[in-house]
């Protein structure tokens, strides 16, 4: 079978779906991935599909729209920010990249098509030339209020093109049932997967030790690939160091990190680093900015979390994680060093993520939830 996994150009919506894609390569299948060559590096073994605007060029379209930047609004029924979700992932990425996606797949031809939630170029191209497509989720199911107005925003700018929406047959959820709201929707019935930390296809990274302080916690510093705030790094870590922790930090760029002087017996940096390699170095504590990748990694893995959201989805996350006792939010980076003391100085937080973590494996491995994928496809061809 050809097997198209078509994605926006984002880690936090690409690295998700690779467990499954890999699960469809040891099967036997022919795999391709769709999505902006600017992410094609993270999946160096799947034949890569070009199609679609960079994130870049797709934030700079809708600022040149509507003067909004997306990563600024909260994915709620707001009837004044919901236009951005819709101009950034229907409107704008369908204008600058539906040619491309509808070129490409044609001459690939795939029997199944696995888009990420907020992709719609893949769903088009399948709708276009007659086969069945999924959804993965990466982040919460969106409000009902959100999700009716970008299917209505699909369905109209899918037309422009002359294709008719089509409805997914499944969709792949790697948020555990322990994590989930009973308002939570779902536009098809849902095959839970387990979540699982990226990792790459390159060589192990190794962390440097902390000589001297290796019996002290350790805690992951990322604000994730999305949110670039140096100053909200800075605060951050400024505010660990008054505690007596090691700190790996892992920055959006290298940049965000200035010419600040770090101390050298406690501080580590982490280029773009796979988050099983980072979770597996010996974490103690991770904060974030409450990221789906970010979050659904390190409960995947039972490790506890400080939170401070950043706009989007990820106040959604956070609260989920806070519900259940595996995470403390905070609203300022100065907050986070006497939440991270506290995580550590209370052992239900650690229970908590524990907890979370067999709920994760509670799911369908990549290749289990692949099998069900492909005999629901059977069964409506």
């Amino acid at each position: 079978m050809r097997i198209l996994i078509s994605s926006c150009p984002a880690y936090g919506h690409l690295l998700p779906m690779l467990p499954l894609a890999r699960a469809a390569q040891r099967a036997g299948h022919d795999v391709a991935l769709m999505t902006h060559p600017s992410v094609a590096a993270q999946a160096p073994s799947l034949p890569l599909l070009a199609a679609g605007p960079s994130i870049e060029e797709n934030l700079a379209e809708v600022f040149s729209r509507s003067g909004r930047d997306v990563r600024d609004v909260s994915l709620d029924e707001d009837a004044d920010t919901a236009s951005t979700p819709i101009d950034f992932f229907v409107d704008a990425r369908m204008d600058l990249g539906a040619a491309q996606a509808l070129a490409v797949v044609k001459d690939f031809a795939p029997d199944l098509v696995v888009a990420d939630m907020a992709d719609h170029l893949g769903p088009l191209a399948a709708a276009a030339i007659g086969v069945p497509w999924a959804v993965h989720g990466g982040s919460l199911p969106l409000y009902p209020g959100l999700a009716v107005r970008i299917e209505e925003a699909a369905v109209k700018r899918y037309a422009q093109e002359g294709v008719v929406r089509t409805q997914p047959l499944a969709y792949l959820d790697p948020w555990p049932q322990v994590l989930l709201d009973a308002a939570d929707h779902y536009p098809v019935e849902r095959i839970a997967v387990q979540a699982e930390p990226h990792a790459g296809e390159g060589p192990t990274w190794q962390r440097p030790a902390f000589s001297g302080r290796e019996d002290r916690p350790t805690v992951l510093l990322t604000l994730g690939t999305v949110v670039e705030d140096p100053q909200a790094l800075g605060a951050a870590l400024d505010s660990l160091l008054e505690y007596d922790v090691n700190v790996v930090v892992a920055p959006h760029t290298p940049g965000d990190l200035g010419d600040r002087v770090l101390a050298e017996d406690r501080v580590r940096v982490a280029g773009f680093v796979p988050m099983r390699d980072l979770l597996d170095s010996g974490i103690d504590v991770v904060v974030s900015a409450a990221g789906a990748g970010t979050v659904l990694s390190s409960l995947a893995v039972g490790v506890p979390m400080v939170l401070l959201p950043f706009g989007l989805d990820k106040p959604m996350n956070a609260a989920r994680v806070a519900s259940v006792g595996a995470g403390k939010v905070v609203s300022s980076p100065g907050d986070v060093g006497a939440a991270v003391e506290k995580v550590l100085g209370e052992t239900s937080f650690e229970s908590a993520a524990a907890g979370v973590a067999e709920a994760v494996r509670a799911g369908n491995t990549a290749d289990e939830a692949l099998s069900l994928l492909l005999a629901r496809a059977a069964s409506v061809s």
